[in-house]
């Protein structure tokens, strides 16, 4: 249970840290991540009988979050989000490994499943502090990769 709360300690720091200090798409990326992992933490855990099978629950959550972040990697002028969809992707294929092999070991997919969540947050971290660069050097950072206003 400890890795649990050291990781809803790290992830809202880190989320606090892009809320405060990211531009939108940081911002975003946070609110996409604190809402799927608020969304996971509703959901019933038995840790007897959890990982004995894919909880199709999860692996909804999990693709929700996977559009959301193609659409930030899509649209902002950034290139963390493209390695935080990539990352993600694979925290999705686990869950079809898990599907499709039935022999797979649970603490082996519990521990692949959680693991993924670390470099995600290290990427996002990265992130807001490559945007505070550049709005230190140029004075400011575009948030995505084209402009609203051209769609009048």
């Amino acid at each position: 249970m400890t890795h649990i709360y050291v990781f809803n300690i790290v992830q809202g720091l880190i989320c606090l840290y892009a809320l405060t200090m990211g531009g939108w798409p940081e911002r975003c990326g946070a609110i996409l991540l604190l809402a799927a992992t608020g969304a996971t933490l509703m959901l019933a855990f038995e840790p007897s009988t959890h990982f004995r099978t894919t909880d199709m629950r999860e692996v909804a959550i999990d693709i929700v979050l996977m559009g959301g972040l193609i659409t930030i990697a899509m649209l902002a002028n950034r290139f963390w989000p493209l390695w935080l969809a990539a990352l993600h992707l694979l925290g999705i294929g686990i869950h079809g490994v898990r599907g499709l092999d039935a022999n797979l070991m649970p603490w082996m997919y519990g521990m692949a499943e959680g693991k993924i969540a670390y470099p995600m947050l290290g990427i996002l971290g990265i992130g807001v502090l490559r945007h505070q660069i550049r709005v230190a050097r140029h004075g400011r950072d575009p948030d995505w990769a084209f402009s609203w206003r051209d769609f009048r």
